[in-house]
């Protein structure tokens, strides 16, 4: 029986029949392909809706090109480098959106704005990388978690489950309070550099 066949048959097999226009060996190959692509992306991304999301654009790219796709280095390969690229542009869309939404909320201080806009903006810039890793290493053990969760791209929810469940309105001080030790700091290291 064909179904029993496309149970038992290896992935290769699968694919080199798909490839071929056997639909069935088709639908055997991305049923399997799936769940594998589904928990990757849920390993790379927190949010369950962004990854079930990144999940299916990475198996609509894969369907559209696996015919003629060059797969020299096999076909997982391929697969995991359209996840990759995909997860990749999600987390930085997201970042992007954070770091416009922390924008927003909190207005830059002119020193950074200056900073930013002027001709040594690349100094200034590894300035600045340089003082939040400084800000990091003294914001404690609770901040440099919960930095490390926003910059992941994890929401209220998640920050929420790794601190075992606290009320949200916990979790939206602990933030807020992050947020402010780490802007105070970076104020302070900015203002410190200009007396220099």
């Amino acid at each position: 029986m064909p179904d029993r066949l496309h149970d038992t048959a290896g992935i290769e097999e699968l694919l080199a029949r798909a490839r071929s226009g056997d639909r069935e060996a088709e639908n055997a190959l991305f049923e399997r392909v799936h769940a594998r692509i589904l928990a990757l992306a849920k390993r790379r991304i927190w949010d369950q809706e962004a990854a079930r999301d990144v999940a299916q654009e990475t198996m609509r790219t894969v369907f559209e090109k696996y015919r003629e796709a060059e797969l020299s280095r096999g076909f997982f390969p391929w697969l995991f480098t359209i996840l990759h690229h995909k997860a990749g542009n999600y987390l930085k869309r997201r970042r992007a959106e954070q770091r416009r939404m922390v924008r927003e909320e909190t207005p830059w201080p002119a020193e950074w704005e200056a900073a930013a806009a002027g001709p040594d903006a690349e100094i200034a810039a590894i300035e600045l990388q340089e003082a939040l890793e400084r800000g990091l290493k003294q914001a404690g053990a609770e901040c440099r978690q919960i930095f490390r969760l926003l910059l992941a791209g994890a929401g209220r929810q998640e920050i929420a489950a790794a601190f075992s469940g606290e009320p949200m309105g916990t979790i939206d001080s602990r933030i807020s309070r992050c947020r402010a030790r780490m802007l105070a700091f970076l104020d302070s290291q900015m203002q410190g550099s200009g007396d220099r």
